[in-house]
């Protein structure tokens, strides 16, 4: 998943609405800002950002095999890991976005790498199961503060026009960090493992921190290390002003009350929880499953496969906005939700190289639905879109549950009859097309 808000922005923002009287919703009124800071610098910072955050949500789907062999966990308990992880979203977002009204973009970014600083010490630190259910959720709460403040300061940098463009780049960056992580986790736990390797002060290092058995926790202290450069290059950057004379009037109260006796809001809700639940439940059990159906060694190959799922997860977004440009977005929401339940269905049950290729597409035929889905909801009602689109990004919430019922079905029936909550999923996606009835769909080429 490209689980974080740079999808929803791209979409947000790509949408033109007709001569209806409601263009003014789908507008942003910026205020020009004083220059006392590098925009070039900026963006170059929040890319990196994101980076970490694809850094920080893919490492969790690589650990999972060793987390359940070195704990001794069933997949029930193993899938609260990801659980506590992802919960924190729904906890963090709307408080998140409070907090980037009253203090400036700079102090909630330091204070979100702060939390991922002494998340990912204590996960290297105490190497054990409560410890580690702590950490992911004090992770999980960063990248979730991270995400939804690095979007304002985006758009305050670079313009609304040129916001989807850099949108898209930041969904590129995350998707490069989440394919980087896996071969992270690879690299050094081989290499710690590897008792025959040169001396190197770089291993030498993370082998007195690092317990035996337990190589796999190293990346952990190299994200430490990285968040703390981070720190000391925020430090010594400028940001602009803050801004308090732009945005939206106030919103009364009984507006999430009014959104909420919209059942179509309701039921946009449930889908995107589904598409949450169905990325992160392929990503966090995959591994998992070519160790125990095909005997790939997690480690290597299963760290590869998991890579190429991110990868593709994030580079289909491309192929996507070009589909966008000539034809109606239920056609192709259809069209990908079909393509990935067959490519599912080929994972799930062919040999193993079929299964090599099938699951990481499912990342491909993946990567539009969330955009489609969310900007359908936007597109939906006339009024209170920015509630709507933090109503919606609480899905995220559907993350901790996916690979969590996965893991207790798994525990009565096998990994693969865990997998088929899966089909359920992407049937609620699939359904979208068929009763979605936006006010206005997005411009294409004719």
């Amino acid at each position: 998943m490209s689980l974080n808000v740079t999808w929803q922005t791209r979409m947000f923002f790509r949408l033109k609405a007709p001569s209806s009287g409601l263009t003014r919703a789908y507008n942003i009124n910026d205020v020009p800002l004083k220059k006392n800071y590098s925009k070039a610098g900026l963006i170059t910072l929040i890319n990196l950002l994101y980076f970490q955050v694809g850094l920080l949500v893919s490492i969790i789907s690589a650990l999972i095999p060793n987390i359940l062999d070195s704990y001794h966990l069933s997949y029930g308990l193993g899938a609260t890991l990801p659980f506590a992880f992802y919960i924190s979203f729904t906890f963090l977002c709307i408080p998140t976005g409070i907090a980037n009204e009253r203090f400036s973009p700079k102090s909630v970014i330091v204070f979100s790498l702060l939390l991922a600083l002494a998340g990912s010490l204590l996960f290297a630190l105490f190497p054990n199961y409560y410890f580690s259910v702590i950490s992911l959720f004090i992770i999980g709460s960063a990248t979730a503060i991270l995400q939804v403040s690095a979007v304002p300061l985006l758009r305050s940098v670079c313009g609304a026009e040129k916001l989807a463009f850099h949108s898209t780049l930041n969904q590129l960056l995350y998707g490069a960090g989440a394919f980087v992580s896996p071969n992270i986790y690879s690299y050094l736990t081989s290499n710690l493992v590897n008792k025959d390797r040169k001396s190197n002060f770089i291993f030498d290092g993370l082998a007195r921190l690092v317990p035996v058995n337990y190589e796999w926790i190293a990346a952990y202290w190299l994200f430490a290390f990285l968040i703390i450069v981070t720190l000391l290059i925020l430090w010594f950057t400028q940001f602009p002003d803050k801004d308090t004379a732009s945005g939206q009037p106030a919103e009364e109260r009984g507006s999430y009350r009014q959104l909420l006796k919209n059942k179509y809001v309701i039921f946009y809700f449930i889908a995107l929880t589904a598409y949450t639940s169905c990325e992160q439940g392929v990503a966090v059990w995959m591994s998992k499953f070519f160790q125990v159906y095909h005997h790939v060694d997690p480690l290597k190959n299963g760290a590869s496969i998991l890579s190429w799922y991110w990868i593709l997860l994030s580079g289909g977004c491309l192929a996507g906005l070009l589909l966008l440009k000539f034809f109606d977005s239920r056609k192709v929401l259809a069209v990908f939700t079909l393509m990935a339940i067959g490519s599912f269905t080929a994972g799930l049950y062919g040999n193993i190289d079929v299964a090599k290729i099938a699951f990481p597409m499912v990342g491909l035929f993946a990567s539009v639905m969330f955009p489609i889905i969310l900007s359908l909801a936007v597109n939906s009602v006339a009024r209170h879109h920015e509630l709507l689109t933090g109503f919606m990004y609480t899905a995220t919430v559907g993350a901790a549950l996916g690979p969590f019922i996965i893991g207790v079905l798994s525990d009565h029936g096998g990994l693969r009859f865990g997998f088929h909550y899966i089909y359920l999923a992407l049937g609620i996606i699939l359904s979208v097309p068929f009763w979605a009835r936006p006010l206005m769909t997005g411009k294409r080429v004719e």
